[in-house]
Formats: structure tokens, sequence, C-alpha cells
């Protein structure tokens, strides 16, 4: 029955369209009624008399918003007067004229659609189709003809005559849309993705209604309190949904926009707890090596970079990451261990911080030899190993490397004059 109805519509809708193009009446010229006239006339073209004229009662129809009309004449004068100087500018007009035709036979045509679901809704009101018909109505008035409170009025319809059909929670959606977007009446949006989530909890759609309601509280209500509460609300009632681990992420930026960083931290260790496989689990590592490092934890900044690299050694920016872990225990990490000896005190560099440096650089080296860090990596390497730990002899077999593998690099120049001096 529904593919019926669909193609009924159709032709209708295409017999509307046809009959709208033909509704153009076309002007006689100003000669008597003649031959000529007779032939102009079935070939809807005016008789040219003055290319002036011609333009004139064109723009004369235009204004008059008799555009179908229009193009005849803008055509009589383009093909007498093709080479004049107004020719352009009477070619775009016909272009626009164009438009605004094809624009009324849309609107004629979107008319004959609503009254066929008019008529089917009227003569089968207890056909599931019937649902359909409201629906799409209610598709129409909100798409192409822009009258929100028309489309509410065919949504409330299809919700009140099939409470719980398909096509009722989309209305409930749509409805939503319009009172969130459109008419800016956020309490009305709310109550329509609540009906829609309690009516539909086991669809997606529901999902969907109250990641809005969050939307609302969070981005246009300002109400971090309510916002929060729909986050929780979500994540207790679709703990297994799709769109989970996005939701978490989200919840965590939530968090830490605010300043709550703790909880930020919370979450995003609750994403990659339960969907370690999830893509987004690589921007929960991130998001909480951010939070450390806007903190000054190093100790555990330098812990969840470690945990970034291992989840996925062969990501785009492994590279990256190692050399940032070098970095972390070579600078941020780097400590004295005080010693008391005959009452006077003595700092003495702690050289476990500096090898953990030496150890994620050389992994990179060793891992990604190509990669722009690596000639960056070898220099820390012989840096740390002859002002820190004072291992000349290694250092030297660091610099030999940058000069015989990285000529092209930027610690080539430097790399090779220590060469040279400690050879």
């Amino acid at each position: 029955m529904m593919i019926n109805l669909k193609k009924r519509l159709l032709l209708a809708g295409s017999a509307a369209l046809i009959a709208a193009s033909a509704i153009a009446t076309l002007p006689s010229g100003t000669a008597s009624a003649n031959t000529a006239q007779r032939v102009a006339m079935r070939t809807q073209t005016p008789v040219a008399t003055e290319g002036t004229s011609n333009l004139e009662k064109a723009r004369q129809l235009m204004a008059e918003g008799s555009h179908d009309k229009a193009i005849a004449y803008l055509k009589a004068f383009v093909d007498a007067n093709p080479n004049a100087e107004e020719s352009p500018a009477a070619l775009l007009e016909i272009g626009k004229c164009q438009k605004e035709v094809f624009e009324k036979n849309r609107l004629l045509m979107v008319d004959n659609v609503i009254k066929s679901y008019e008529d089917m809704a009227n003569r089968f009101p207890d056909s599931e189709d019937t649902a359909l018909a409201y629906y799409q109505m209610g598709q129409l008035y909100e798409k192409e003809l822009k009258e929100s409170k028309e489309a509410i009025k065919y949504y409330e319809k299809c919700i009140y005559n099939f409470p719980m059909s398909q096509q009722a929670a989309s209305a409930h959606y749509r409805m939503g849309q319009i009172y969130e977007n459109d008419l800016k009446d956020y309490d009305s949006a709310i109550i329509s993705y609540t009906k829609l989530s309690n009516d539909f909890y086991k669809f997606q759609i529901a999902v969907d209604a109250r990641l809005r309601i969050e939307e609302i509280y969070e981005k246009k209500l300002k109400d971090a309190r309510r916002a929060e509460d729909a986050y929780k609300e979500i994540i207790a009632a679709y703990p297994e949904n799709k769109k989970m681990p996005d939701v978490l992420m989200n919840f965590a930026r939530f968090y830490r926009d605010r300043g709550d960083t703790e909880n930020a931290v919370k979450t995003c260790q609750q994403l990659i707890e339960r969907f370690p496989k999830d893509p987004t689990v690589r921007d929960a590592y991130e998001e909480i090596a951010d939070i450390y490092e806007e903190k000054r934890d190093y100790q555990n900044l330098a812990q969840t970079y470690i945990k970034l690299y291992e989840y996925d050694p062969n990501a785009e920016k492994a590279d990256q990451t190692l050399f940032k872990i070098g970095q972390v225990y070579e600078t941020n990490l780097r400590a004295y261990k005080k010693k008391r000896i005959d009452d006077v005190t003595y700092f003495k560099l702690d050289k476990a911080p500096l090898e953990e440096s030496i150890k994620y650089y050389t992994k990179l080296v060793d891992t990604y030899p190509q990669s722009k860090y690596a000639p960056t990596a070898l220099m820390r390497i012989a840096e740390v190993l002859q002002n820190d730990l004072y291992k000349g002899i290694e250092a030297k077999y660091m610099y030999k490397a940058i000069v015989d593998k990285y000529p092209e690099s930027k610690e080539y120049a430097s790399a090779l004059a220590t060469y040279d001096r400690v050879r």
C-alpha cells in the first residue's frame, strides 16, 4: 500500500508541475491579427517589433510578478539585438525569471502533494500509512514552506493518532529541533526530547534526544548543574551505546572547561577502561596528558605518555610521543638527591630520570630511524651522556651517528664540530 501511495503522489506532483509550466500566456505583437501573429502565439514567442519595447514590456511584467510571460519578451529582445549593450543583462534576467517560475511551480507541486496527503489521511484515518502522511506533511511545512508552526501541527497529529509508530518518534525529534533552533523555545524543546526518550527508550533516537537535552542545558541555557545531571543520566541509561565513548569524552571536556580536572581525568580513565579498542581512547590519553602538563604533574605526565605510546605504537605520532617522554624525564623530572655528610648538606644529580630519558630517546631512534625527531633525540642522548653522566666515549658515538646518518639535519653542523673536537 505504501508503494502505491508513493506512486500516486509522484504522479500527482508531476502532473502539477506540468500543468504549472503550461500556465504561461504570451503577448501578441503590435501588428494586426495576421498569420505571423498566429504563428508567434503557437511558438510562444512574441512578434518582434522594436527591441526596446520588448525589453520594456518584459521588465513591466517582471515588476507585476509575471515572470513566465516576461521570459518570452526577453528572448525576443536578445534574438533581435544579439550585440546590444543590454543583451547580457537581458540574458541574466531570463535566468532570474526562470528561477522565479521554478519556485512558483515547486510551491504549487508542494501544495498539491500536501492536498494528496490530506485526502489520504481523511479517507483512511486508521491506516498505518497515514502516520507517514502526517509526518511527510510536517516535513513539507518545515523544510519546503518554512512554516514551523504548521509543521508542528502535523507532527502533533502524527504523535496523537499513532503514538508508538516510528514516525511518531521522528515527529517528536523534529518538534524538538523546531522549538530549539527555529523558535528558541528551549523549555518546549526539552519537553519534546524528554517525551521521545521516555516513549522510545530502546531506540537510538532516544539517545540522540537526551544528547540534545544536555546540549541545550550546557550551551544554550548555560546551566552547568543540569547539564552534568543530563550527562550522568545518559551514561547510566545507555552504558553500552555506540555513542558512549564520545559522550564520555565530551563529559571529560565539560569537567575540564569548568576547572574540575579531577573528574575530567576520572572520566577519561573510565572511557579507556570501558572502551579500550575505541579510537577515542587516544583522545582520552591526550586530554589527561594536557591536564597533567597544565598542573605540572610531570611524573603522571610521563606515565600517561608511556601508556599512550603502548596503546598504539604504530600511530602516526608515536615517534613524537616517545620524544615527549624523553623530554619529560630529561628536563622536567631532572632532580638532585640531598645528602648530609659531617653535618654538611650536598646535592647530587639523580641519574635515574636521565637514564630513563636515554632509554626512550634510544627507542625512538631504533624504532623510527626516519623520524624528524631522530637526529634531535641522538643529540639529546649525546649531551646527557657528555655533560651529565660524564660518559664522553659513548657520547662521541652519538655525535658520529648524527654525522653519518643525518647530514641534512639541523643538528649536523654542531654534531660534526663536537665530534671533530673529541675524537
